[in-house]
């Protein structure tokens, strides 16, 4: 049976929320293999988080979930065509134009040959941005879960083949796997899976035991915000002037007064989507410090209740079949009507169970609803449609 068009199930011009996947060729380790102390690829995996926060800045995706594995890559992306369409043709340009820079430059490290990408100059953004229908073009291509992996996986690729001494050669297999994510219940499913991914390939045993995962940015992030709120309590209650104060011992927002290292750990969560969505807030929300699309939330719950859950999970060894507890399940996951054993499955499986889509459509005109992932399980109970 071929597979589906993905433009037949992502439509261009409407936000979607979709779960993507890239496999190395063969499945081969080539990303490291998280485990041994001589990982000689496990710096490749610095490289993804490096591009997706790069371009995460420039492209009108939010990244709301992801994990870099030693042979396949998830990212859980909100497409945001109504951002892009707020930009004007210049910033739409320059935008383009960092991500697919004309011009390289050429420099000599270490006695390897390294070539890297110029700054668009003005009279090319210029230029590019006078072409009406090209812009019109980038747009789409600005907000496309495709050129998303395409511009991830190629400079990826690149970057192993110069390393690796080689002018051509495949890095990741085939067509990357997408299934588009209709409602909220299978959006909070699917963050889990993508989140306890590590966990569940025996990488590590914790939430914050493996750096490349969503949560564990996260967790990092919000023990950064706890230590930041000690020392600020610490130093208003101190007698000594302020100007006394190391500047690593300084309070104030995480990013303010902290030491070199400390600012790079907190801005490491600076791409990433907020969980919570504000539920009455219909504008874009768009950000404007430039580390990421939009400050648009995902889920109608607090990152604290979201860690939580994830928590739960680990305790109870979700992820192993055949070896989790029997619990009550966490009232987040109980006021939604989930199913206990539907959730274990979904979060032990997720990409297998759907392979194109997961949930309910929302109602078409005719007032019928369409399931999702036909020949897959039933998908059970779902919240309110995104």
């Amino acid at each position: 049976m071929s597979r589906r068009n993905r433009s037949s199930i992502i439509n261009p011009k409407q936000i979607n929320i979709v779960h993507a996947v890239a496999k190395t060729v063969r499945n081969l380790f080539l990303l490291g293999d998280g485990l041994t102390c001589d990982d000689v690829y496990a710096h490749r995996r610095d490289w993804v988080f490096s591009i997706m926060e790069f371009q995460a800045s420039l492209m009108a995706l939010d990244v709301l979930d992801f994990a870099i594995m030693s042979n396949h890559l998830h990212f859980v992306l909100r497409t945001r065509p109504d951002i892009v369409q707020l930009l004007d043709n210049k910033e739409v340009a320059r935008r383009w134009l960092t991500l697919c820079p004309r011009s390289k430059k050429r420099s000599v490290i270490d006695g390897q040959v390294i070539y890297e990408p110029r700054p668009p100059r003005d009279c090319d953004i210029s230029q590019l941005a006078r072409d009406k229908a090209r812009i019109k073009k980038i747009r789409e291509q600005l907000s496309s879960v495709s050129w998303w992996m395409r511009l991830l996986c190629q400079k990826v690729a690149q970057k192993a083949n110069f390393e690796d001494g080689l002018s051509l050669g495949h890095f990741f297999k085939g067509r990357f796997h997408s299934t588009l994510i209709n409602d909220e219940a299978h959006l909070l499913a699917c963050s889990v899976y993508v989140d306890l991914n590590a966990i569940k390939a025996a990488m590590c045993e914790t939430l914050d035991g493996y750096k490349y995962t969503s949560a564990s940015v996260r967790i990092e992030q919000i023990r950064l915000r706890h230590q930041a709120t000690l020392l600020a309590q610490r130093e208003s209650s101190a007698d000594s002037p302020s100007s006394d104060t190391k500047p690593s011992d300084t309070g104030g927002p995480p990013g303010e007064g902290e030491s070199p290292k400390q600012k790079i750990s907190s801005r490491r969560a600076e791409f990433l989507s907020p969980i919570r969505i504000q539920t009455l807030a219909h504008d874009p929300e768009l950000h404007k410090d430039g580390f990421r699309c939009s400050d648009k939330g995902f889920l109608d719950m607090t990152e604290t209740e979201y860690i939580d859950l994830l928590q739960w999970c680990v305790r109870n060894k979700i992820t192993k079949k055949g070896q989790e507890k029997t619990s009550a399940l966490p009232e987040c996951l109980a006021k939604r009507g989930i199913d206990a054993q539907l959730w274990m499955c979904q979060i032990r499986d997720f990409e297998g169970m759907y392979r194109y889509e997961a949930g309910l459509k929302p109602a078409s005109s005719n007032g019928t609803q369409s399931e999702s992932n036909p020949g897959g399980p039933a998908s059970g109970p779902t919240d309110k449609p995104l």
